[in-house]
């Protein structure tokens, strides 16, 4: 039996709706998957860290980020586990996952004389990297042998507060003084030895031990700089607490 042309223009209409929904589906689901999919992985932000370094200790790579099975947050987190590490955060731009760090900045070299390391303003201590070897900073040494990445003596936190508000002091009189400190000393119980960065001479902090809660301090010694700044030690007993 002969259609009808009504009924052959329903059916090419039919056939019209489907090829151009699946065309659609086709394009929407490429499009879906292009913006689903990433493509690359960027870092920013670090100065001695590479890549590599910061990867293989989170136990990531690139192709494993671009599976889109880990989280921004699950990245971010394994990354912000890195003793080296100050901030992270994890973001997405379309295809790209950007990483963007910011690496601790350290007041001091602490040493207990036989490793050394970073201290940053929270005491925390980080490795020495070979791109550190230039570095100049006051060294704290006469730390116990026990010192470690997030492992400390009985004194060793005392030890590395104490210097650092030395440090800091220096810092807030002149300039000029803190680039006169070497290294603080904390090898004798009894003293702080105080090393010179011109001629090596020492300059001794005699009974400390009212830093430490102790007795009160009998002798108070100052450090004068070319412009007879003044760094007194203690200024006031709750510096430490």
């Amino acid at each position: 039996m002969r259609r009808s042309p009504y009924e052959e223009l329903e059916n090419h209409n039919i056939i019209t709706v489907v090829i151009i929904f699946t065309f659609s589906s086709i394009v929407l689901s490429g499009l879906w998957k292009d913006k689903s999919t990433v493509k690359k992985v960027e870092l920013f932000g670090n100065t001695t860290l590479s890549k590599e370094e910061i990867f293989d200790f989170a136990k990531l790579n690139d192709s494993i980020i671009c599976t889109n099975s880990l989280s921004l947050e699950i990245i971010e987190a394994r990354i912000a586990k890195h003793p080296n590490i100050k901030k992270v955060v994890v973001t997405r731009n379309a295809a790209a996952i950007k990483v963007e760090i910011s690496e601790k900045n350290p007041f001091a070299v602490a040493t207990d004389g036989k490793d050394m390391f970073l201290v940053d303003d929270q005491l925390s201590l980080y490795n020495l990297k070979k791109e550190h070897k230039d570095i100049d900073l006051p060294v704290v040494s006469g730390l116990s042998e026990e010192t470690d990445i997030n492992v400390f003596g009985k004194d060793d936190l005392k030890t590395l507060k104490i210097a650092q508000y030395i440090i800091s002091q220096a810092v807030k009189i002149n300039k000029s003084l803190y680039n006169y400190i070497s290294e603080i000393n904390f090898s004798d119980s009894n003293q702080i030895v105080l090393v010179s960065s011109d001629d090596a001479t020492p300059i001794y902090f005699i009974d400390y031990s009212w830093l430490l809660r102790k007795d009160k301090l009998e002798t108070l010694n100052t450090v004068r700089d070319i412009n007879n700044s003044r760094l007194e030690i203690p200024l006031t007993e709750s510096s430490f607490c």
